[in-house]
């Protein structure tokens, strides 16, 4: 169905910026001063990267429209199909982070998703335009939800000495929505 209907349209772009803490629980990268309390006052950070992902807006318009069909099961199973894609396309962009980091010298931290603890959503534009995610048409509400809805956007600190994804136990162990998550890998 994915295929055939070409409801699938991954992208990811990123962007590697030099990062210095500044005050007031901000860490400035690119020209912004992104509110991030835990990067800001985690030492050794002396770069940021920050990624969109996107699967495009095919993928919304085909799941809204199963459950307009009445058709809410097959329209759960492509929900639940479309988020392990984003998950996946996700993982490549940090992938790409990670060696892009290793040619400068530096490790790569987790990676930190507006609305998470670390980051709140309300920095979800700012994160975007660190990204350059227009590129790949990504924009946020006010609140800073994305469109396309099937889109994911994060932050990963760049330095030396750094804890990596697979040290902080992956992305579902730091995950705020791990306990309700139906998608969560043990």
């Amino acid at each position: 169905m994915i295929a055939d209907e070409a409801l699938a349209s991954p992208a990811f772009s990123y962007r590697i910026s030099e990062a210095t803490a500044a005050r007031d629980d901000r860490i400035a990268a690119g020209g912004l001063a992104l509110h991030a309390p835990a990067l800001a006052s985690s030492g050794g950070i002396t770069a940021l990267a920050a990624a969109a992902c996107t699967l495009g807006a095919a993928m919304d318009a085909r799941i809204t429209q199963l459950f307009a069909l009445r058709r809410p099961s097959l329209a759960l199973a492509l929900d639940a199909v479309a988020r392990e894609l984003l998950f996946r396309l996700a993982d490549r962009a940090y992938a790409r982070i990670r060696r892009d980091a290793r040619k400068q010298g530096l490790d790569a931290g987790i990676e930190t998703n507006p609305g998470d603890d670390d980051i709140a959503l309300d920095q979800q534009p700012a994160v975007l335009t660190l990204a350059d995610a227009e590129q790949i048409g990504i924009t946020a509400s006010t609140p800073g939800m994305l469109s396309p809805v099937r889109s994911i956007s994060f932050v990963v600190a760049l330095g030396h000495g750094l804890a990596g994804r697979s040290a902080a136990g992956g992305r579902c162990k730091r995950c705020p929505s791990r306990d309700r998550c139906t998608s969560r890998v043990n």
